[in-house]
């Protein structure tokens, strides 16, 4: 896990001190290193073990949408899901195939109806499961988070011709998870007007709805000329 600080020192090929974990009074003495050797570093050994790789902990916590009741320390071992210590996360995800009309086009209203109903049944899941300590059970209840995401991505893009490694590849993705994210919330906002928040809206209100604007700004930064014709429409529905 990284902080922005680190990553220009990369890029200045600047010198990096360690910290230390439990002597905090070795911090002055720890030794340096160069950036730039560390990372590379980091680079063979997530190669290595296959494991998910580094964490930028300042973009992370931008994107955190309870920042009045904690910092985000960590991801669970699998690097998708990140929230507060001690918290649970009902996970779900969509074969974006079964979405992929046979002229290359995006079902919308299929996999918007799909989202929405994937997300109530997540939710219902927080008040039917058991929890691994009493810790996660609280603030399982308390923020009730579920995670939403897609598989088979991959295929979608060999199915319509684009390289994985490509502007057009990311512009497509760009623009499902888009929509994708924008149904969840939406759902949860449908959620909230019928049965009430969760129990630490109000305490995280302000950087919630600042997180939405973020998602709202970052759509502005998704290229239509990037985008296949037949998924405009999907970039239009997200916005």
């Amino acid at each position: 896990r990284v902080n922005d600080e680190y990553m220009l020192s990369v890029e200045n090929d600047g010198e990096w001190q360690t910290i230390p974990v439990h002597s905090k009074e070795l911090a002055d003495e720890m030794p340096k290193y160069k950036s730039r050797s560390l990372l590379e570093k980091i680079a063979e050994g997530t190669h290595f073990c296959g494991d998910p790789g580094m964490q930028y902990d300042n973009a992370i916590n931008r994107w955190h949408t309870c920042t009045n009741s904690g910092k985000i320390n960590a991801s669970n071992p699998c690097s998708e899901y990140m929230f507060l210590d001690d918290s649970s996360c009902n996970l779900a995800s969509h074969n974006l195939m079964s979405y992929l009309n046979e002229d290359g086009s995006f079902d919308i209203n299929s996999f918007s109806k799909a989202v929405r109903i994937t997300a109530i049944a997540q939710d219902l899941e927080f008040d039917n499961s058991s929890y691994p300590t009493k810790k996660i059970a609280e603030n399982s209840h308390k923020f009730r988070p579920l995670g939403m995401g897609y598989a088979n991505l991959g295929s979608l893009l060999m199915y319509l011709g684009m390289p994985y490694d490509s502007d057009e590849a990311r512009t497509t993705a760009s623009a499902i998870t888009s929509l994708l994210t924008a149904k969840v919330y939406e759902t949860s906002t449908e959620m909230a007007e019928k049965i009430g928040t969760f129990e630490e809206f109000e305490k995280n209100k302000y950087s919630i709805l600042n997180v939405m604007k973020m998602h709202r700004e970052a759509l502005k930064e998704i290229s239509e000329e990037k985008l296949p014709k037949e998924f405009y429409n999907v970039l239009e529905e997200a916005r």
